[in-house]
Formats: structure tokens, C-alpha cells, sequence
């Protein structure tokens, strides 16, 4: 009798350490798969913040959709990216002939009213007046003293100022009196200068839209009715007009003691 109770008791106590032994293979593996677990999530919570810092990051930096630092501040906001399709290229007729695409025609040609409106309006806005809201000037431009406005400008329009200094120093007895203003530079210095700023501001901006080429006949020409990704001027246009410069009305510039040299 002794050893058979002696034999049940073996066989309970090898049935516990079965049980408490498949009870701690349970429970490491659980802690096994819990741990696997928690090292997924870690590290997937890792990768999304670091995407999500990626993203605020770049969205952050400064780009030709969001603006630059060099960019004035108040008109940041006015930035709008679209596609436009270039106009006013040299095309063949169906004779041969060489003729040039209307588009953008009342910029150019001989002088006229119309064309020197066409350019006045798209010059409306050259010269800015802005208080301290929409222009941090650290000292770095005139403030008016009578107004305590600075007196500043967006250079796509000095740029387009310049152009529309070349094409009218194509005609030179026309618009002599352009070059002629008492105090201003020379008329060689004054293009030179445009040459400059034009050339300046097309490498600063490098478009880098392919160009395309077609074949008429026998002849090669380029195709620049292609589609440029651009900043709507219209938006900065209309932004600039609100603010243009009221300088005109300074007595020191009516009476010619102060004189704007643009």
C-alpha cells in the first residue's frame, strides 16, 4: 500500500512539473510574441514620425511654390504655381514664309499709344511704398520721411523695366527723352545695366524646361509654344498695383530736390 500511494504521489508530482513546465512555455512564448509585438510598433511608430518630420520638414523649407528667403515677406502669400504655355515664337506659313505669332503683339512693333500702354499697365506696380507689416527693411532701404513708408519694389518689375528699356532703345529718336533726364545715367550706362539685369535674373531663375525643335520643310526651328511651370503673375500683379508707390506726391520730388534714379 505504501508504495503504491508512494507511486501516486510521483505521478502528481511529475503531472505538476509537466503542467508548470507547459504553463512556462506558455507564458515565455506569450512573452515572446509580446516583446515581437512591442518591437514592430516601436519601430513603425519610429518610421511615421520620422516620415511625418520628413514631411514637415521639407514642407518647411523654402521653394519656388512656398518662397524664398530673399522673397519679400508680405507678398509670400500671394504665390500661386500654374502652367503656361509660351506665346509669340517665330512659326513657317504655308508658303515658306516666316510670320510670328500675334500672342503678346501689343507688347511690341513700333511705337504707339497703345503699345506704351500695354506697358505702362504692366508696369503698374514697379515702385512699392509699404509699412513695417508687409517689410522688414533692417536699414537696407529709404523710408519716406513725411509718410515713414519704405520705398521698394519687386525685381520682376525692374527686370521687366529693363526690357522695356531695350525695346525702346531701339528706337532711339523716338523715346530720346527717356534716356535725356537730368541727374540720370547715360543712356550706354543705363543699357548696359538692363543687359545685366536681364542676363542675371534668366540665370538666377533657369528655367530648365527642354526646348523643343520641329521640321518645316527644310528648315529646323524651334517650337516655343511649350508649357513652363510658372509663379501667376497676374496674382503678384494685382498684389503690387494695391501698394504702388505714391512718391509723385513728396514735395522734395515734385520740386526736383530729390530725384528717383530708376
Amino acid at each position: 500500500m505504501a508504495s503504491q500511494e508512494s507511486d501516486r504521489d510521483e505521478d502528481i508530482d511529475t503531472a505538476t512539473l509537466l503542467e508548470k513546465s507547459q504553463d512556462f512555455q506558455r507564458r515565455r512564448t506569450v512573452g515572446r510574441i509580446t516583446v515581437a509585438v512591442l518591437a514592430v510598433s516601436l519601430v513603425l511608430n519610429a518610421i511615421l514620425i520620422g516620415s511625418n518630420l520628413i514631411f514637415l520638414f521639407r514642407g518647411n523649407q523654402p521653394s519656388y511654390e512656398t518662397g524664398f528667403d530673399s522673397d519679400l515677406l508680405g507678398v509670400k502669400s500671394q504665390i500661386q504655381v500654374i502652367k503656361n504655355r509660351f506665346s509669340g515664337g517665330v512659326e513657317l506659313d504655308q508658303h515658306g514664309h516666316f510670320a510670328v505669332d500675334p500672342s503678346g503683339s501689343q507688347y511690341v512693333g513700333e511705337p504707339s499709344k497703345e503699345v506704351d500702354a500695354a506697358w505702362r499697365e504692366l508696369l503698374n506696380g514697379l515702385n512699392l511704398d509699404l509699412d513695417a507689416s508687409e517689410y522688414d527693411p533692417a536699414g537696407n532701404t529709404y523710408q519716406w520721411e513725411e509718410s515713414g513708408l519704405y520705398f521698394t519694389g519687386l525685381e520682376v518689375f525692374h527686370s521687366l523695366h529693363c526690357l522695356n528699356r531695350l525695346r525702346q532703345a531701339f528706337y532711339p529718336d523716338h523715346y530720346k527723352y527717356i534716356f535725356n533726364q537730368p541727374g540720370d545715367p547715360s543712356r550706354h550706362d543705363h543699357i548696359g545695366h538692363c543687359i545685366n539685369q536681364l542676363r542675371e535674373a534668366l540665370q538666377c531663375h533657369a528655367d530648365l524646361t527642354p526646348m523643343e525643335w520641329k521640321r518645316v520643310g527644310d528648315k529646323i526651328i524651334l517650337n516655343t509654344a511649350t508649357e513652363h511651370q510658372c509663379r501667376d503673375f497676374g496674382q503678384i500683379h494685382a498684389w503690387a498695383q494695391q501698394r504702388q508707390t505714391q512718391f509723385f506726391k513728396i514735395p522734395a520730388v515734385m520740386n526736383g530736390s530729390l530725384v528717383v534714379v530708376d
